[in-house]
Formats: structure tokens, C-alpha cells, sequence
């Protein structure tokens, strides 16, 4: 494909949903474009504020927190894979309602302690493993689960 014509392509689709620079080299890869061309593309579509990473970051990590309940510390590291800088993730995560944050890990955490069977500190230790898996923190665990203690 052109780079003209990928470019083109390129306007299109991020003017209908968030990509990051990583999603679009992965797609200018998939058209063949010639890989000296990818950073011309690449800033052509950040001088016209197609791609922008800030705003990638906000709208990834707001989904991911609404929609699929995942964690900071989960989002936190998909978006670096994505390659969005640390300084951009993290200001990003500040951002999060720590109230409308915990509300929603009590939430989750309760639905899956109606499916838990066994002793109070084999379910401790299953929430737990559940919280980490899904990115939330240590700290905000042990708050709505507990310190596991109370056998």
C-alpha cells in the first residue's frame, strides 16, 4: 500500500476510535508500507492531533476500569505495553476516583466470594489471587478483604 493512501486510511480510522503509535505501526507493518516511512506517518498524525498518547491513556484506562473492572496496576502495564510512557500512565491513573475506584473492586470481590467455597483463609487467599490477577493493589485488597486474620 501507498503511504499516501495509508496515511489516508489511517485519518479515517482514528478519527473513529483511539489508536496509539504502537497500533499504528502494527497496522502500517500489516500494509506492507515501507518501514522507512513509519515515523513521517507516524508524525504527520500527531501534528494533526490523530493519535495523541494522553488521550489514548485516558480513554484505555477509563474502558478498562468501567467495562472490564480491571485494576490500575493492570492498566498501568497493558499501557505501557502499548508503549504509552510511564509519566503518561501514571499521570493518567492519578486521575482515577478512588471512590468510584473501590466501590467497584468491593463489588467484584464480593461477587466472587459467593462462589468460593472452603476455609475462611483458603477463600482469603483465592480472593487475593483473584484482586492480583485482575490489577488491583495489595493495599486495597487487604482494605476490602481483609488482613486474612480473622480465622
Amino acid at each position: 500500500m501507498e503511504t499516501a493512501q495509508a496515511l489516508q486510511k489511517l485519518r479515517d480510522l482514528c478519527s473513529r476510535q483511539e489508536k496509539c503509535p504502537a497500533d499504528v505501526l502494527a497496522l502500517l507493518s500489516k500494509w506492507g508500507v515501507d518501514k522507512e516511512k513509519y515515523q513521517e506517518v507516524l508524525e504527520k498524525l500527531k501534528s494533526e492531533k490523530f493519535i495523541d498518547e494522553r488521550r489514548y491513556a485516558t480513554a484505555f484506562a477509563r474502558d478498562k476500569m468501567k467495562f472490564d473492572h480491571w485494576g490500575i496496576t493492570k492498566i498501568r502495564f497493558q499501557l505501557q505495553h502499548k508503549g504509552i510512557s510511564r509519566e503518561v500512565a501514571d499521570e493518567v491513573l492519578r486521575e482515577t476516583d478512588m471512590d468510584e475506584y473501590r466501590a467497584m473492586i468491593e463489588k467484584e470481590i464480593s461477587k466472587k466470594r459467593r462462589t468460593l467455597r472452603g476455609s475462611a483463609r483458603e477463600v482469603w487467599a483465592k480472593l487475593m489471587r483473584y484482586g492480583m490477577s485482575r490489577g488491583y493493589e495489595t493495599e486495597t485488597l487487604r482494605l476490602v478483604i481483609g488482613d486474612g486474620s480473622d480465622d
